[in-house]
């Protein structure tokens, strides 16, 4: 696979997304991502593409940030297939494809979701509220002074985006690289990262700003007595060690996480009307 090919790949991978469907999820997102590798490899054999392209059109379901490592193990397996010379080796090589089409997919999924949606989406999240403090925006006051510029507001919201997405976008592109080099040894590149010593150390990073953030909010009620006394503060500290406990409990209690969330914030956001 050539620098260009490389990069066509990594580009349609931005809406491997596209066309997501209850039925076969990510199947449309993977044909179009894969299809401009499968066409030149297939220039030879146009009559095969479209029997090709239906395979690709089968289910398909990944974190799509971790996509790119199906993307170049599958690239480099269908290359065997398509030097394949007898029926026998066709079949299993194909048997093959889709193993690593299944295996690989789940794989990359469990990793990206805890690392992604469960450790670096809320860290990002504590970057942006960590800037706004140090800017002088201060989110525990009831009233917000609006002694803020516009570049100041938006630019920790940018500043975790960016944080974000730059991590993300290395990932989508040392993934196919990794995947495509390395699928002969069972792991596709996986094991290039150390992904569990990663997700633990930046949620225990998190822990510990979220306990400072905690604290300071703590000790900025807190300092004035009548202030800690009020009702708003007490209703809101009641609410947070609420959401707290049960989102302990949501194992033992079977309650999918997603629905404490949304609890949370409907709460979060009757009370700050009041």
């Amino acid at each position: 696979m050539n620098f260009t090919m490389h990069l066509r790949l990594f580009l349609r991978s931005l809406f491997i997304q596209t066309g997501w469907n209850f039925t076969k999820y990510q199947n449309i997102g993977l044909a179009f991502t894969m299809y401009p590798f499968l066409r030149r490899i297939y220039q030879h054999d146009p009559e095969a593409l479209p029997s090709v392209v239906d395979r690709y059109l089968e289910n398909f379901n990944t974190q799509p940030m971790m996509a790119s490592f199906c993307l170049g193990a599958l690239a480099r397996q269908e290359e065997r297939l398509a030097q394949t010379k007898t029926l026998a080796a066709y079949k299993e090589r194909l048997s093959e494809w889709n193993g690593i089409k299944r295996s690989l997919s789940i794989t990359s999924a469990s990793i990206g979701d805890r690392l992604f949606w469960g450790t670096l989406k809320p860290f990002t999240l504590l970057l942006a509220l960590c800037i706004w403090l140090l800017v002088g925006i201060n989110f525990f006051e009831i009233e917000i002074p609006g002694t803020f510029t516009r570049w100041e507001l938006f630019g920790a919201a940018a500043a975790a985006f960016l944080a974000f997405n730059a991590i993300a976008l290395f990932v989508k592109w040392q993934g196919i690289t990794l995947s495509y080099h390395a699928v002969n040894n069972g792991c596709f590149g996986l094991t290039k990262f150390d992904w569990n010593k990663t997700i633990y150390n930046a949620k225990r990073i998190g822990i510990l700003i979220s306990v400072v953030l905690l604290l300071w909010g703590v000790y900025y009620f807190v300092h004035d007595l009548e202030e800690f006394l009020g009702v708003q503060f007490i209703t809101r500290a009641v609410l947070v060690l609420f959401f707290v406990s049960i989102s302990l409990m949501t194992r033992d209690l079977r309650i999918p996480n997603m629905y404490v969330y949304i609890a949370a914030m409907l709460a979060f956001s009757l009370v700050s009307l009041f």
